[in-house]
């Protein structure tokens, strides 16, 4: 499910978004944040924090659907909402889809555009560098998206029961970098092909909430 709210968001208010989402609905319902008393919970985001057509919205699968009820029970969000301390709002919805899809292995491969990935933190970007060759770097960075689909697919109950595999196109990837939680990351974006056909608008990788989005790639 994708609920587009009538906000207009600019990319670094998507943060204090989502931040505002989990005040509106209380800390104790973990799936908006991904946290427990203990720390960080290590597995596969149902919730997401999305911009689309400039405006906010949430991205929700599975169990996420259900949990999205106690966003709209909250009348602290209908009434106003907070970015980056200034009151906005009142806050309604735009738009809402709701799709079923069908998580299966292809015979034939599917090309992937994945936007502003992360597949790297500070310390193993260094590592990456030093490996001896451009083979050897692409390799290491394939097998890193193959452990991100790995995830999402443990994540939303799916049993891949044969190997899969994925190439990223050489060409394809464009270098940038951005501040996660006070770190300088590393993202790409590029395209990779794969031979499972998976759901649009996911994140995959570190910091899904709001990068590594997937989209179909389409061939000129």
């Amino acid at each position: 499910m994708t609920i587009q709210f009538d906000l207009p968001l600019r990319y670094d208010e998507l943060d204090s978004f989502r931040g505002a989402i989990i005040q509106a609905v209380g800390k104790e319902h973990t799936l908006y944040h991904n946290h427990s008393e203990k720390g960080y919970l290590y597995h596969y985001p149902l919730i997401q924090y999305r911009i689309l057509n400039g405006k906010a919205a949430i991205l929700c699968i599975n169990d996420g659907i259900e949990q999205i009820q106690f966003l709209f029970s909250s009348n602290f969000l209908i009434d106003h909402i907070f970015l980056n301390n200034i009151k906005r709002g009142p806050l309604s919805v735009e738009n809402v889809r709701i799709k079923e899809f069908c998580l299966k292995e292809l015979d034939a491969p599917i090309e992937y555009h994945i936007k502003h990935w992360i597949p790297l933190n500070q310390k193993n970007y260094q590592t990456w560098q030093e490996l001896e060759s451009k083979e050897e770097r692409l390799a290491e960075l394939e097998a890193i998206l193959t452990g991100n689909i790995i995830s999402f697919a443990k994540g939303v109950n799916w049993q891949i029961e044969h190997r899969f595999w994925v190439t990223i196109r050489p060409g394809s990837i464009v270098m940038g970098s951005y501040s996660y939680k006070g770190c300088q990351m590393i993202s790409m974006t590029l395209d990779f092909r794969t031979n499972l056909s998976l759901p649009l608008g996911i994140g995959l990788g570190k910091d899904v909430i709001n990068h590594g989005i997937l989209s179909r790639h389409f061939s000129r």
